[in-house]
C-alpha cells in the first residue's frame, strides 16, 4: 500500500509543476499579453488550486474518518487526473481554469486519505518514517513534473 500511495502522490505532485515552465507558450496560444499572463496563468489559476483544495482537504479529511477510504481515495485521484488529462484539450481560459482546480481538489483530497490510512496501518512509532516515504513522492512528482513540462516547451 505504500508503493501505492507513493506512486499516486508522485504522479498528482508531478501535474502540480507541468504548466510553470510553459506559462509563455499558453499566454500566446490563448492571446495573453505579458501582465494577462501573469496575472491569470501565474496567480488566478494557483489561487484556484488553492482556494478550493485546501477546505476539500478539510471535507476529505473528516469523510476519511466516517466513509471507506478505499473509494474516497480513488475518487479524489481520479477527479485529479481527469482535470490533469483534460488540460490537453481546453482551447479556452476558464476550461484551463477549471482542470487546475480539479487538480487542487484532488491534491487536497488524497494527502487526508493517505495518512490518515498511514496511521491506521502503522503504530507510533513507526508512522514518522512512513509518513516521510510516502511525502517523498510529492518532491519525486514535483521533479519529474519540472522535468517533463520542461521537455514539452518549444
Amino acid at each position: 500500500i505504500i508503493s501505492l500511495y507513493l506512486l499516486t502522490i508522485s504522479i498528482l505532485f508531478a501535474d502540480m509543476n507541468l504548466l510553470a515552465p510553459n506559462l509563455s507558450t499558453i499566454a500566446d496560444e490563448f492571446g495573453f499579453d505579458d501582465d494577462e499572463r501573469d496575472v491569470k496563468l501565474g496567480g488566478l489559476i494557483a489561487l484556484g488550486f488553492f482556494f478550493v483544495g485546501a477546505p476539500v482537504s478539510f471535507v476529505v479529511g473528516w469523510l476519511a474518518d466516517s466513509i471507506n477510504r478505499s473509494p474516497l481515495y480513488s475518487a479524489t485521484v481520479f477527479v485529479g487526473e481527469i482535470g490533469c488529462l483534460m488540460t490537453a484539450f481546453v482551447k479556452t481560459y476558464p476550461a484551463l481554469y477549471a482542470c487546475r482546480v480539479l487538480t487542487g481538489i484532488s491534491i487536497g483530497g488524497a494527502i487526508p486519505v493517505i495518512y490518515s490510512v498511514l496511521a491506521d496501518l502503522y503504530p507510533a512509532n513507526q508512522r514518522a518514517g512512513i509518513a516521510a516515504v510516502v511525502t517523498t513522492g510529492t518532491g519525486l512528482g514535483m521533479g519529474i513534473g519540472q522535468v517533463i513540462a520542461g521537455s514539452l516547451d518549444d
